[in-house]
């Protein structure tokens, strides 16, 4: 078969300080076809999914659109969005005919002057104008999507990755383009129905109960592929993201009795809301973060600073945590990373081995706080830092490491959350060797710190990205929503208790 491919990912938070354009892509990752940019993106490993690797390996011509990966910051400007969805739209153009159609999006892309901000619902839709009803179209999501009811109308297959961290993109892949292959020979209609859950949450899959009920939906799937099947998924909502589309819900793509498919989305999602208390926010503040941390027996205890998370929309740059740090006056303890390209830039002219006076963080907006007056001592610089991520290499730009009293800090000019170890290993720091390590990362960073970190503390914090979801500015969110509202209540003709 001949199936285009595209990739389009940003997860946009309405309450960011941080502006996105086409800039933040190319920052990251922008393969554009059209103008010949990003030319050396086009084989890359895209959150563990190459779209020629993918498909030559089932034996499928690849035809490869735009690949655009950008961290995630606030909604973007509508002229920038036009570029990427043109660019799409014009790639597919040129490719027909095709047999088939695979999108990797987010999920949660919003655009200033666009309906409701949904971005996937508004591409897709065009998709289908140009395809025709007979062209099969399969999107994979992060599971943290807010899905738009275009979206599953105009898509016949929507489904999501199941593990947050998302370890499991390339299999889920592979699942969308089994769909696909079936639905192109005439095998199978597929189609996609959507049950949403009326609440706000955070939910880890690497934790009770979600790890198990993770586990339970793959059998699911397994024995109800008789049934007509085909993928059951989960959406936990991207919380950061202020839409009438905002909040958790089920996918289940069927060939089949559409009432079943129905039936199945409505007792996976009542499951679901059932462990809706996992994501109440029990998070120590700074100050007891580290005082727990300090009082472990063995180190390294891992702090996570979940609200200043760039991986969900945050600056990166708040001092909360580091203050603390130093207030309590710890020793052998690193942070990885305050995004601060000025006091980066300022650190490498004056030369590792060297003292400064230096003005860190707490440059972005309020939720990062004041920024910190230091003495340091330059330790290190890495010009061209990078850490791995999700199947990728992703530069962190400048980047030097400064010794603050006790604290040792990582500094970097390209804003990223903190993925790896890596992040501290690249400018010649042993993470394994540190009393605490803080990451700015809410839960990517689970998957590689895990296995040597002797506790792991998530703390609370001014934020940007959300964990008590009933004190955020929300205007758009539908009402009634856990746990912004006293259950039971009625939603989305049901009554939930």
């Amino acid at each position: 078969m001949k199936i285009f491919c595209a990739t389009m990912i940003h997860e946009s938070n309405s309450f960011s300080p941080i502006p996105t354009s086409l800039a933040n892509f190319r920052e990251s990752v922008l393969y554009r076809p059209s103008a010949g940019e990003g030319r050396q993106h086009l084989g890359e490993v895209l959150a563990d999914i190459d779209h020629l690797r993918l498909m030559r390996s089932r034996g499928h011509e690849a035809v490869v659109g735009l690949i655009a990966n950008a961290e995630p910051s606030a909604p973007i400007n509508l002229a920038d969005y036009q570029v990427l969805r043109e660019e799409i739209l014009g790639n597919l153009q040129r490719a027909l005919p095709v047999d088939a159609v695979f999108l990797f999006l987010h999920g949660a892309q919003m655009a200033q002057g666009i309906a409701d901000g949904d971005c996937e619902s508004d591409l897709i839709a065009r998709v289908r104008e140009i395809v025709g009803v007979r062209i099969p179209i399969a999107v994979e999501l992060d599971l943290h999507c807010n899905v738009g009811a275009a979206t599953v109308e105009q898509a016949d297959a929507v489904l999501a990755c199941l593990e947050y961290p998302h370890i499991d993109f390339e299999a889920r892949a592979h699942l969308a383009v089994d769909i696909l292959e079936r639905a192109a020979s005439g095998a199978s209609k597929p189609y996609t129905v959507m049950r949403r859950v009326p609440m706000l949450g955070h939910f880890p899959t690497t934790r009770e109960p979600m790890k198990s009920f993770v586990e339970s939906l793959r059998q699911r799937e397994k024995r109800e592929k008789s049934a007509g099947i085909l993928a059951i998924s989960l959406c936990h909502g991207f919380t950061s993201g202020d839409t009438a589309n905002t909040g958790a819900g089920v996918l289940v793509v069927a060939d089949g009795e559409r009432a079943y498919a129905e039936a199945v989305a409505g007792e996976v999602a009542r499951e679901f809301w059932d462990l809706r208390e996992m994501s109440r926010p029990l998070r120590p503040s700074p100050h007891d973060a580290v005082k727990h941390a300090l009082a472990a027996a063995n180190g390294p205890v891992v702090i996570a600073d979940a609200t200043d998370n760039p991986g969900g929309g945050a600056a990166g740059d708040s001092t909360h945590l580091l203050r603390e740090l130093l207030a309590q006056k710890v020793e052998n303890a690193t942070l990885a990373m305050i995004w601060d390209p000025l006091a980066a830039q300022l650190a490498t002219k004056a030369g590792a081995g060297n003292h400064i006076a230096l003005r860190l963080g707490g440059k972005t907006g309020p939720a990062s706080g004041l920024p910190l007056d230091v003495e340091a001592t330059v330790l290190a610089v890495n010009p061209q830092a990078t850490q791995k991520a999700q199947g990728g290499v992703f530069p962190l730009g400048m980047t030097v490491a400064v010794q603050v009293e006790g604290v040792q800090v990582v500094i970097n000019s390209i804003r990223q959350q903190t993925f790896s170890p890596e992040c501290f290993s690249s400018i010649g720091i042993d993470p394994r060797a540190q009393r605490i390590l803080v990451v700015k990362s809410s839960q990517h960073f689970f998957e590689t710190f895990s296995p040597f970190a002797s506790e792991i503390i998530y703390a609370d914090g001014p934020q940007d990205v959300p964990v008590d979801h009933r004190s955020y500015p929300y205007r758009k969110v539908p009402r009634p929503i856990w746990p912004r509202d006293d259950i039971p209540f009625d939603a989305f003709g049901t009554t939930w208790n």
